[in-house]
């Protein structure tokens, strides 16, 4: 997870350790760089304006707890975007097999993890995912208190990605 303070000075968070040892003689000359779980995140409540995660909730089954803790560590006003594999045409469900029709299968409305896919080629087969229908993603973000503000989709023919821009209207914690 990254995050940008007020001050305009960047802090990063990951939990990965080999990450962390490979881009931390690099980022730490320009910004903090700490080993952190985003479900309990060493940042004051309401101190920074903005957060930003980038293909993060399909490897974390507590994704709902970090959108919680993003709302604590945004003032209020802040923003959050999200950047994600897109829940609708990405999963073990959706045959990508012929990119110009990708082919819906019975799985999508169930949130689980899952080791399902339609190529023995990428990771999630091997490692796994979690799976949140879009309703159940979206509605994630509400029950955080964050408000639902734009929404983007990246990929073609089918859209891959799903970009997700939240507001904090919270008076703090």
């Amino acid at each position: 997870m990254r995050t940008r303070a007020g001050s305009g000075r960047w802090a990063g968070r990951r939990s990965d350790s080999t990450f962390l040892a490979v881009c931390s003689p690099h980022a730490s000359a320009k910004l903090p760089v700490a080993q952190a779980d985003a479900e309990c995140l060493p940042i004051a409540d309401s101190s920074l304006a903005a957060v930003v995660t980038v293909l993060t909730h399909t490897d974390m089954p507590g994704y709902p707890a970090v959108l919680r803790e993003v709302a604590r560590v945004l003032r209020p006003g802040g923003v959050f975007v999200h950047l994600g594999v897109h829940p609708c045409f990405c999963g073990g469900f959706a045959d990508r097999s012929e990119p110009a029709a990708i082919v819906i299968n019975p799985g999508y409305r169930d949130n689980h993890w899952t080791t399902e896919s339609w190529t023995a080629d990428g990771l999630r087969d091997k490692v796994g995912a979690t799976h949140r229908p879009l309703p159940d993603l979206l509605n994630e973000f509400l029950a955080a208190g964050l408000v639902l503000e734009r929404f983007g989709e990246g990929g073609s023919p089918t859209p891959v990605v799903l970009g997700i821009r939240t507001r904090n209207a919270g008076t703090g914690y």
